[in-house]
């Protein structure tokens, strides 16, 4: 059984049985393992703080609840990532149908060619991050959702490829291919090439 830290702390696995198992400080710990990655999300996907927030809270609410469908412990952050990442996408959705429209960068179409919200909005002051590490993190905001993923777990949450592999449930060389991948895009989106000690610093 892994662990997620080195220091030894308990892995994902323990900490969601433990929580299956009325622990509520163990889904505490959870929760501020993996906060830093879901605002980072909300926060690309929404531009707002507050409106950020109250996705992230209810979000881990949500996770409280439905925790017991979790058939795989060691796949919370995935799983976490994925509830939070739906209920932007209903905040968006929500606000189109109000203002009739999302506030998007002014360059950029406002939908994909499939339909789907294709960029989220700014998030400089809101993260209140370098312009670098603002402008990296928009980019990084408009990937494909696996891809978003994966560098948002490595450059965020400061993951191991190992550390990744086993939380996704996938090879080591599939989670660097699509981590290589997802660089590749990122830096297309950006026009032009983002240093490793760029997406090292992101925090």
């Amino acid at each position: 059984m892994s662990t997620d830290d080195p220091g030894g702390a308990a892995s994902d696995h323990d900490l969601v049985e433990r929580a299956l198992q009325g622990d509520r400080e163990a889904f505490g710990q959870l929760a501020e393992r993996y906060y830093r990655m879901v605002s980072v999300l909300a926060i690309q996907k929404t531009g707002h703080r507050a409106d950020a927030e109250d996705i992230v809270q209810e979000a881990y609410v949500r996770a409280y609840r439905a925790l017991g469908s979790l058939r795989e412990g060691s796949k919370f952050a995935a799983w976490i990532y994925n509830i939070t990442l739906k209920l932007c996408i209903d905040w968006l959705r929500r606000r189109e149908r109000r203002d009739g429209t999302v506030p998007f960068d002014d360059d950029t179409p406002a939908h994909s060619a499939s339909g789907r919200l294709a960029r989220p909005l700014a998030v400089g002051d809101a993260l209140e991050a370098s312009d670098e590490q603002a402008s990296i993190l928009r980019a990084m905001g408009a990937l494909p959702d696996r891809y978003r993923l994966v560098i948002t777990l490595r450059y965020v949450r400061k993951m191991s490829y190992k550390e990744i592999a086993e939380h996704l449930g996938e090879p080591a060389g599939t989670v660097a291919n699509r981590l290589h991948r997802a660089t590749r895009m990122l830096q297309e989106r950006m026009g032009r090439r983002v240093p490793e000690r760029a997406l090292e610093e992101l925090s």
